[in-house]
């Protein structure tokens, strides 16, 4: 209502940019003066109104309509408004704006994991979400900042695997997991590869994950790429909030500790079979990696030192409920400064007195 009221002077000056649907509501403006009349907007009582009962009717019926129908949102030539004046503009909005008219190549390979996604964020959350919602989902606040970078790569295919090492003569061998004998492609290394590591740490998602209740998912690439999409509900259908932060944090945490543990066997070991991780290693550093974000939720609850950054106390708890070792009933200036581990001892290795 206001882009097309009050800030309509305003959003016309910078052309519209960081504004979604720019283009419907282009055509919407360019309709209305297109009346050739004034035009007047009155605000209506949404449960006790006819219009707006006849609003939701026609609304409805659009999304019915078939998926062929397009809608017109040409503008006809006199009512075009376009640019941005230089008065109202900043560096930022102007560097938008460029953005937004530069035609972007279109990637292949990106497109086939972004259908990935899609399908799989389909089956997690229930429904379809959009290109920009899967790649705003990379940047989930529950995802750390290391392991955004990872899924963006991935959703990119922009690691050095597979097929990529076909075109550099002399360097095809490394196209081929030498574990395996098959193509060293992103999914083989997190969901399919033999040597160890891999399926050790899936398994120790999965053993914390049933200790919150649950039955453990099949995993896939998509589903790792839209594990910002998870929608747990518990045996009554209610949604769990907590649950879904877990899923999340086990999907993103596990897969990108089977990358690092992939690249210090290949790239730092040369696939040295005598230099692989033993299982007790695998072991231990999946679950360091774990309790390092559990000590590092319950750190940033303090809102003295953190403010408006602070995490919420009450979603903290519900993330890590029932897959804590030991007693949890405690104040939460306790909570941040005890060593808190999950329920999943780690394993010593054989000697004596160990």
């Amino acid at each position: 209502i206001r882009h097309l009221t009050t800030d309509l002077e305003d959003k016309e000056d910078t052309d519209w940019v960081d504004i979604e649907n720019h283009r419907l509501l282009r055509a919407i403006v360019a309709a209305l003066r297109g009346r050739g009349t004034k035009c007047t907007f009155q605000k209506m009582d949404i449960e006790h109104s006819t219009g707006m009962q006849k609003a939701n009717t026609i609304a409805t019926q659009g999304l019915q309509d078939e998926p062929d129908d397009v809608l017109n949102v040409d503008i006809p030539q006199g009512y075009k408004v376009t640019g941005m004046k230089l008065s109202k503009g900043t560096q930022r909005t102007f560097y938008k704006a460029l953005k937004a008219r530069r035609k972007r190549p279109v990637r292949e390979k990106t497109k086939q994991m972004l259908s990935r996604a899609r399908e799989a964020a389909t089956l997690l959350g229930g429904r379809t979400p959009t290109d920009a919602e899967i790649w705003k989902s990379l940047y989930h606040p529950d995802i750390t900042r290391k392991t955004r970078d990872f899924l963006w790569r991935c959703m990119h295919q922009a690691y050095k695997v597979g097929t990529y090492w076909l075109n550099i003569p002399t360097y095809e061998h490394y196209a081929e997991c030498r574990h395996c004998h098959v193509d060293d492609t992103l999914e083989h290394i997190l969901l399919e590869c033999d040597a160890p590591g891999r399926e050790k740490m899936w398994s120790l998602a999965q053993q914390l994950w049933e200790m919150k209740g649950y039955s453990w998912p099949e995993v896939s690439l998509g589903g790792i790429l839209a594990c910002g999409f998870a929608g747990v509900h518990d045996a009554s259908g209610k949604k769990d909030s907590g649950a879904d932060r877990l899923f999340r944090i086990l999907i993103s945490e596990t897969a990108h500790q089977i990358w690092k543990t992939r690249c210090t066997r290949v790239i730092d070991n040369g696939s040295n079979p005598e230099k692989y991780p033993s299982e007790h290693e695998v072991h231990n550093k999946w679950l360091a990696c774990i309790n390092e974000r559990l000590r590092s939720d319950f750190i940033l609850t303090d809102k003295l030192k953190f403010e408006n950054r602070a995490l919420n106390l009450k979603m903290v708890l519900n993330t890590w409920k029932n897959v804590l070792d030991g007693d949890t009933n405690l104040p939460a200036v306790s909570l941040r400064e005890s060593r808190l581990l999950v329920g999943i001892a780690p394993l010593r290795p054989p000697g004596r007195n160990r």
